[in-house]
């Protein structure tokens, strides 16, 4: 027998995200209510960068960006924890993170944060340009980062002077 999922809600949202070899069962799923939503996430991993330092240098990060205005004020704390690679615990939606300010600027803050894994080869420039797009927009529209230059500005100079703490103390 097949799944059977009923939705009374003219809102209502099943939201199924499922991994390769993953096999549906045959409950019934019934979802009543105006704004009823379902979601299921086996076996699907979002896009994320590679794991690469601690939450409370991510969460510093987070709050920097936020603070000045290179991303949007509404941005989930957990999804940019988890697709920024500062966690691995991968939250029921990811959202991708709206970026305000240049590209040039993007290129700029994920450089800086994935420093290591670009001089040690564990990312590439061009596998960091596809996470990007993947896990950032700019006007609504998967961000495409600027090509290798050098910036000129105060917003450069601030994500260039920027340093998070490996403490929280």
């Amino acid at each position: 027998m097949a799944r059977k999922i009923i939705m009374t809600g003219d809102e209502a949202q099943y939201i199924e995200r499922r991994g390769a070899n993953c096999v549906t069962d045959d409950r019934e799923i019934r979802m009543e209510g105006r704004h009823a939503r379902y979601e299921e996430h086996i076996g699907a991993q979002a896009t994320h960068f590679p794991h690469n330092h601690n939450e409370a240098v991510g969460k510093q990060w987070f709050d920097f960006l936020i603070t000045k205005g290179f991303i949007e004020r509404d941005s989930e704390l957990d999804s940019w924890l988890y697709q920024m690679g500062f966690s691995t615990s991968q939250p029921a939606e990811v959202k991708p993170i709206a970026w305000l300010r240049t590209v040039e600027t993007a290129r700029l803050m994920l450089t800086r944060i994935h420093s290591n894994l670009l001089e040690s080869k564990q990312l590439t420039v061009v596998r960091m340009n596809e996470l990007a797009s993947k896990c950032f927009t700019k006007q609504g529209e998967p961000l495409k980062l600027a090509k290798p230059r050098r910036e000129y500005s105060a917003d450069a100079d601030e994500i260039e002077n920027f340093l998070p703490t490996f403490s929280d103390l």
